[in-house]
């Protein structure tokens, strides 16, 4: 257990050094937030793909197949149409003028008052969700330190790893900007899919006495390997019916990829259209074969484990604490860590960007201190959990897992609208209550009919742009 500690206190000293090192030269907003665009399009886009991939992608993922089959592949598939479409019609107008922001090539079409309130939203959305992201990538740490015999509550230990957590990623953030996020993200990538790659092999490695034909041939006769989902239920959950799982995978990752600051960041950081292309549709690519390896994980731990009782959702988890020899256990928990924190500095420093840029901060406060600030307001988030009740936990990490979901369909009609429209047929201030009130309709529609998470994008964005277009036709009657 001490030489999982060890492997865990270098991977957090190669982060640090990776921040120091590109600390130099990273005053100015243009290298702070984009490294001056210099930074070559394959580096950019692995770091897309761990910026996506969280912590829980890595321990649930394994999950869907554990329980069902590889209909999750459905999605992954609508991600490269969704990234196709971006690429092709909204990304040419982000590269069309001088913005490092995408909010304000919306400012610059709608008026500041609608900028202002995309930013907000997004600020919201990333605080509560990434903070409840750190909150669980922490567990890791805390259940090694309870291990080495740590004698606190478990509630301390969580804590304390939340803080270890922060301020390593928030010092790297902080220090590096935009150049050292990116190339960790590489180095925590390669980690995260090393780690996959052993946890696959350690598990083909238990099940050798049984050949690989005849495994491959059980889960067939089993129904795991079923990726298109063609029946569709009149009364049960239809996420994953082709067609609402690739439109429900399109619409995501149109929205995620072609909306959502922190992500976009890293498509305009390159130096021309055809490479921010080659990034959006090739980042699609690596996670379906991502997601791929994590299936087939999942399907191998339902043979590992058939037979005994093991939560779905703690299947991997499971496998990791109690079957991955020592020092690998610390390789893994660095995955898991990894995958969190490509996430997390690239939330601190959108963040800091859209309030540098969109709220015109950079006059009061350099890169650095936004960064900061934005970092131990992420700390905070993430310490909400240990203050709500048991019953509500549930609850309030779900709602983290799915926010984006309800957020992401009116901010695809804001960008659709703002490529499609010459001018508004409203007022940039009545427009931006209608991006609210486009979000409140998903919430309650979606909780009220209780829909599947792939149909709550396209009734964000069909609320917000009927609402325009709707306003546009009675004003001209």
């Amino acid at each position: 257990m001490y030489w999982d500690l060890v492997v865990l206190l270098l991977y957090f000293l190669v982060v640090f050094y990776f921040g120091f090192h590109f600390a130099k030269n990273t005053q100015k907003e243009e290298d702070f937030y984009l490294a001056k665009k210099e930074i070559h399009w394959g580096f950019l886009m692995i770091s897309l793909v761990a910026t996506e991939t969280s912590s829980l992608t890595f321990l649930s993922i394994p999950s869907l197949s554990y329980k069902g089959d590889f209909r999750f592949l459905e999605i992954a598939i609508g991600y490269i149409i969704g990234r196709t479409i971006v690429a092709l019609y909204l990304l040419p107008s982000y590269f069309s003028g001088n913005t490092i922001s995408v909010y304000e090539y919306v400012g610059n079409r709608f008026g500041k008052s609608t900028q202002k309130t995309l930013s907000f939203v997004f600020t919201i959305s990333r605080l509560l969700g990434d903070g409840i992201r750190l909150y669980v990538s922490s567990l890791p740490i805390a259940f090694l330190l309870e291990r080495m015999g740590f004698s606190v509550s478990a509630e301390m230990l969580g804590m304390l790893a939340l803080l270890i957590l922060s301020v390593v990623t928030i010092v790297y953030s902080v220090f590096g900007g935009f150049r050292a996020i990116v190339f960790t993200d590489v180095l925590q990538w390669i980690i995260y899919l090393l780690g996959g790659i052993f946890a696959l092999t350690l598990i083909l490695f238990h099940l050798s006495e049984t050949s690989i034909t005849s495994q491959i041939q059980h889960l067939e006769t089993l129904g795991k390997w079923k990726v298109f989902i063609f029946d569709y239920n009149l009364t049960g959950d239809n996420s994953y019916f082709i067609l609402f799982a690739i439109l429900g995978g399109a619409f995501i990752s149109i929205g995620s990829h072609g909306t959502d600051l922190m992500l976009v960041q890293r498509v305009i950081a390159t130096n021309n259209l055809r490479s921010g292309q080659k990034i959006l549709i090739g980042s699609g690519i690596v996670v379906l074969f991502q997601f791929l390896l994590f299936l087939c994980i999942g399907s191998l731990l339902y043979l590992f484990y058939e037979g005994n009782l093991v939560p779905a959702d703690k299947v991997f988890s499971h496998f990791i604490i109690n079957e991955v020899p020592s020092p690998m256990l610390g390789i893994l928990v660095a995955a898991i860590l990894a995958s969190a924190m490509s996430t997390l500095s690239s939330t601190i420093n959108s963040l800091s960007l859209t309030w540098a840029r969109d709220w015109e901060m950079d006059q009061w406060f350099s890169p650095r201190t936004l960064s900061l600030f934005f970092g131990i307001l992420l700390f905070f988030a993430s310490l909400i959990p240990y203050f709500l009740v048991e019953t509500w936990e549930k609850g309030i990490l779900e709602m983290g897992l799915t926010i984006f979901s309800y957020t992401l369909g009116p901010s695809i009609a804001v960008f659709f609208l703002a490529k499609g429209k010459k001018n508004l047929p409203i007022s940039g201030s009545l427009f931006s209550i209608f991006f609210l009130l486009g979000i409140l309709i998903t919430i309650l529609v979606g909780i009220g009919f209780k829909l599947s998470f792939t149909l709550l994008i396209p009734i964000g964005f069909g609320s917000v742009y009927g609402l325009v277009t709707l306003t546009g036709m009675i004003k001209k009657n």
